[in-house]
């Protein structure tokens, strides 16, 4: 199963403030658009704990001959054993430069394949650089237990590239192949050299 690692933090903090700060204002424009809440009805958020690094080898690419689907193609990936649909509104939102582009539900399902087979994959991209099957977003669900001694289970996003030719980006920092890349709401996906981008929204 693939392991997830956790971005490092050291020199990229302001370069991934930089990166978004671009966004501002178009992603609050998106958000009041599409997410209507009332702030007193939101439970109060507790900080956000990063996941420890794991530098391991995930093994997903090779055990991917396993998963050959029935048009004879074979995905690159295999779907871990914590996978777990989302019960919240995820949506991808592709942006180039200052132009807007209809929004990507990621509903309904635990996994979604990106890359340029239009056959198989979920988030079709047309652009010369990408390939067939790029990356994956996979949700899996994590559980920790709290210092009470309860299990707490949450359900997160994550990247995975597919070892492709031109790399895929967070928060334009490249993503070492065949590792799970935790996502937070808001960050940026770019996928080989396709300038256009895509915010990743909670709702």
């Amino acid at each position: 199963m693939g392991k997830h690692k956790q971005r490092s933090t050291s020199g990229s903090s302001s370069d991934r403030k930089k990166h978004k700060k671009k966004h501002h204002h178009t992603k609050k424009e998106v958000k009041q658009e599409h997410v209507k809440k009332e702030e007193c009805q939101q439970p109060q958020q507790q900080e956000i704990i990063k996941e420890k690094p794991c530098f391991e080898a995930s093994g997903i690419l090779a055990q991917y001959a396993e998963n050959a689907l029935g048009n004879g193609k074979v995905l690159k990936f295999t779907i871990p054993f914590d996978a777990k649909i989302p019960i919240a509104n995820w949506q991808l939102f592709p942006f180039k430069g200052t132009q807007s582009y209809p929004s990507i539900s990621l509903k309904g399902k635990s996994v979604f394949l990106i890359g340029k087979d239009k056959e198989i994959v979920d988030i079709f991209i047309e652009n010369i650089s990408v390939s067939k099957q790029h990356c994956v977003i996979q949700f899996r669900e994590i559980k920790k237990v709290n210092s009470q001694g309860e299990v707490l289970s949450y359900i997160k996003p994550y990247a995975m590239d597919l070892e492709s030719t031109n790399g895929t980006y967070l928060n334009e920092q490249q993503l070492e192949p065949a590792r799970y890349y935790e996502l937070l709401e808001e960050d940026v996906l770019r996928f080989g050299k396709s300038d256009r981008e895509y915010v990743l929204i909670k709702s």
